[in-house]
Parts: structure tokens; sequence; C-alpha cells
């Protein structure tokens, strides 16, 4: 079987050419599958929340992010745990002509050439410059979600789909503020997402993050603009959030195709609540061909109407698994909405029989979607239904 050791060895790396400019006089460069964040001299501190390198790095020559090699070899990284992937980064960067000891590292699916970069200055003059790579698709996750991974067990792995930020600061900021500039980036992150209403791969909730997610913060010490004490309203802060929620946004849709017009999905949107066209379809045994169901689900997906009542009864869902409204009452509420808001009026006993026995959301849920896009497939045959 390939080993990382083999693909490593055997991938052709041509020479570096650049993607972009960080502030500070950092040049990105792409290299292989890396993007690297070269630093000019060795004048620089870089906070970081990556596996190999990680924390505070005083004079790195480099700040990288890699894509993963993909397939069964990239198994064989993850055996050995993180002793075994610090030696596959050593190699990596020994591999691009970079010195491992003083290179910080960063890892992920997404592919460099998704990266987005975005830049600002304070009013204070100071500036700021992101570039990111990401893609939570399959790796979404929420603060507080059950438990996927044990310490204990210290093994590293790489799902399909993590938030990489390095982040320059042309500035000379203490030990805090880096981490506050931490902060603030990540704060940022999980906006964008909530924006988005990316689902959480391990509960029912909207996802802040991935499980793999890594920020490095990049403080030029040679800087004239000496920064102590920066507070989360100062301008930089709010530079620091506008610049990473920019490239955020940019990436997600350069990597998945991620952006408000595609998450604006009732399908997506009822996804995180273990809801899909399969269980809507199951519901009713639809007096339809497949193709005409299809049709209908588009049509129906393509309704911002009804797209924003899912939403406000999605909403309704989350305060029931909150606590902060009965069961019974949320689901009569969003039964009643249904009927007025979306359902075509049926004096079908059956549907009412069955409306009415809906005692959860999910339930209610799946019921009324299937009853809307089978009123969808009938007013499509009917002459100009389209």
């Amino acid at each position: 079987m390939l080993t990382w050791k083999d693909i490593i060895e055997t991938e052709a790396i041509t020479g570096r050419h650049e993607f972009g400019r960080l502030c500070s006089g950092i040049t990105l460069l792409r290299q292989g599958r890396a993007m690297i964040a070269m630093l000019p001299h060795d004048g620089f501190r870089v906070l970081s929340s990556g596996f190999t390198n990680g924390g505070y790095v005083d004079s790195p020559l480099a700040v990288i992010n890699v894509t993963s090699m993909g397939g069964k070899a990239e198994w064989t990284c993850m055996e050995g745990g993180l002793e075994t992937y610090d030696k596959v980064n050593y190699t990596y960067a020994n591999k691009l002509g970079l010195d491992p000891a003083r290179t910080v590292f960063h890892g992920t699916a997404a592919h460099m050439d998704n990266a987005a970069v975005s830049e600002g200055t304070s009013s204070d003059g100071i500036k700021v410059s992101v570039v990111v790579t990401a893609g939570i698709r399959h790796n979404g996750g929420r603060a507080g979600d059950p438990a996927a991974y044990d310490e204990s067990v210290a093994v590293y792995e790489e799902e399909p789909g993590t938030i990489i930020t390095i982040m320059a600061i042309d500035a000379d900021l203490t030990d805090g503020d880096m981490f506050k500039a931490m902060l603030m980036a990540t704060e940022a992150k999980s906006c964008v997402i909530q924006e988005l209403q990316a689902k959480s791969l391990y509960s029912k909730g909207i996802a802040t993050g991935s499980g793999t997610d890594q920020v490095a913060v990049i403080s030029n010490k040679g800087s004239p603009n000496k920064v102590s004490e920066m507070q989360r309203d100062s301008d930089l802060a709010k530079t620091i959030t506008q610049c990473m929620e920019d490239a955020l946004r940019r990436a997600f849709d350069a990597q998945t195709g991620m952006n408000p017009v595609s998450q604006w999905n009732p399908m997506l949107l009822m996804s995180r609540r273990g809801l899909d066209p399969m269980m809507i379809r199951e519901e009713i045994r639809f007096p339809a061909k497949y193709k005409e169901l299809m049709e209908a689900l588009d049509k129906l997906s393509g309704n911002n109407y009804n797209t924003a009542v899912l939403t406000a009864l999605l909403n309704i869902a989350d305060d029931i698994d909150r606590g902060l409204i009965e069961e019974k009452d949320g689901v009569d509420l969003s039964r009643e909405i249904c009927e007025k808001l979306v359902l075509e009026e049926s004096d079908d006993p059956v549907v009412r029989m069955r409306l009415d026995d809906c005692d959860n959301m999910n339930d209610l849920l799946s019921y009324v979607s299937a009853l809307k896009l089978l009123d969808t497939v009938r007013s499509r045959r009917v002459p100009n239904g389209n």
C-alpha cells in the first residue's frame, strides 16, 4: 500500500510562483500543495493554533498551509498520530526547500488555489491582511457538540473540511493582543458560518467551525505601530473582523460553492435536522413520475417565500430543543403556520388526520414538505402552470 513517504518522494515540486502579498512585505507563494507566507526577515512573531510548531514562535521564516495528499496514503499519515503528522510536515518542508524548524505549519483538505486574500487599514493606519482556505460541508461542528475525538488517544484526524486563517498585522503586538486578534478572527469566522446557516455534522445545530480549524497571527516586531491592550470595539479589531469575514466568504464560495444564494435552499436547511428528499418522498405514495418529482422539487426549492417560512419553523424547532417552548406548543404553532401560509386547502380527511398526528417537528416538516411537493407537481400539470 502506498504511504505518505511514497507520495512525497514521488511528488514533483515545481518552482514557486507568487499568489499575492500581505502587509509588512510578506509574499504569498504557491509551490506544490503549499501556500507559503514567506517572511522577509526574522523580525516577526507568530501565534499559531496549528498542530506542528504551533504556539508563540519567535523569528520564523515562513508560515505555510498545505493541502493534504488525499486517498489511502493520507490515512497512513494519521495512523501514527501527531508524531507522524509532524514527520510528514517536516519531510514536506524539506521537499519545498524550507527549514522545518523555522516553519509554522497548517494543513487542510481545501486546495490552495481556492484561497482568498483580503486586506484593510484601520483608522490609525495599521494594515491588516488575511489569507483563508475554507470548506466545512463535511466537517462542520458546533461548539458543545457531542465529543467525536478522544484527546487521550492523541491521534490527528483530518476530515475533508477545515478553515485555515493566516493573518498578518503590521504592528508590534503584545502576546495578549496577538491572542485577542486570534479570538476576533475566530468570532468573525463563526459569524459568517451562522449567516450561511451551515449545519453541524454532529448535532442539529448550526456550525461554528470545524474540529480542525487553525489560525496564525503574524506580528511585525519592527513596525513603528505599537499596540497594547487592543479593545474589541477598536477600529483595529473592526478591521480584523472585516478582513476575516470578506476572505472567508470568498473562500467558502471558491472551495464548495457555499454562499448566501446556495445556502438559501430548503433541503439544505432541513438537512441539519436529518431530513432529506428521499425521506420526504416516502411520506406520500406520489402519483407522479420521478422526473416530475425532481422538477417540482427544484421549483419548490427556488421559492423564497416558502424558504423564509421554513427558517421560521426551524427557529421554533431550535427553541424546542433549547427548552424555551414546550414541544406540543411549538408543534401546534408550526402546524398553524403551515396551514395558513404554506399548504393549499385540502378537504382530504386523511391529510387532516395525518397533520393532527404529527407530534414532533421532524414529522411535521417532513409531511408538510411532501404535501407542498405534491401541490407543486399538480400545479405544473396545469397548462401554463410553470
